[in-house]
């Protein structure tokens, strides 16, 4: 049950839309309605993110291609923009198959955190859209980056990483 505080903002919001209607600056009454839609506070959220960092985008995997990859990549940041870069240009594409994760390999894993720009990341997300029918699923942005890093410093399969 939502507070009297609550209620009220929610109240002033509504009010806020209306007079900025009123007023003649219907593009600020629609921003505030906007934020108002179920789900508005989130991509407000995502818009404040962006603004301070770029976000962060988890990649897991085996801690052993995790450290192969950061042995390989001089900076894997820079390498995950490149690799959704050609996603977006339809020059790359992961290997079938490359987006199912093993399981209970007996491996430790972890995650590989790299920062990707927001803007590079909602082109991906359109690129996403328009590739799902080619590719016959829809890839997350962390397949895409880790299928590129494999493939660009050409990593052995994890099993042969773990015999090392």
């Amino acid at each position: 049950m939502p507070s009297k505080k609550d209620t009220q903002l929610l109240a002033n919001l509504r009010a806020a839309s209306t007079r900025l209607t009123e007023v003649g600056a219907p593009e600020l009454a629609a921003a505030v309605d906007e934020v108002l839609t179920p789900g508005g506070w989130g991509r407000l959220r995502h818009a404040t993110e962006a603004g301070t960092a770029a976000p962060n985008v988890p990649i897991h995997m085996p801690l052993v291609l995790r450290a192969a990859i950061q042995n390989a990549s001089a900076s894997v940041p820079k390498d995950v923009a490149e690799g959704l870069e050609a996603f977006i240009a339809g020059t790359f594409s992961p290997a079938a198959g490359a987006h199912r994760a093993r399981r209970n390999t007996g491996l430790e894993t972890g995650n590989l955190n790299v920062r990707v720009d927001a803007d590079l990341r909602a082109r991906f997300l359109d690129a996403v859209e328009a590739r799902e029918s080619e590719l016959g699923y829809r890839p997350a942005l962390s397949h895409v980056a880790k299928a590129w890093l494999i493939e660009k410093y050409d990593i052995a399969p994890v099993e042969k990483l773990a015999e090392a």
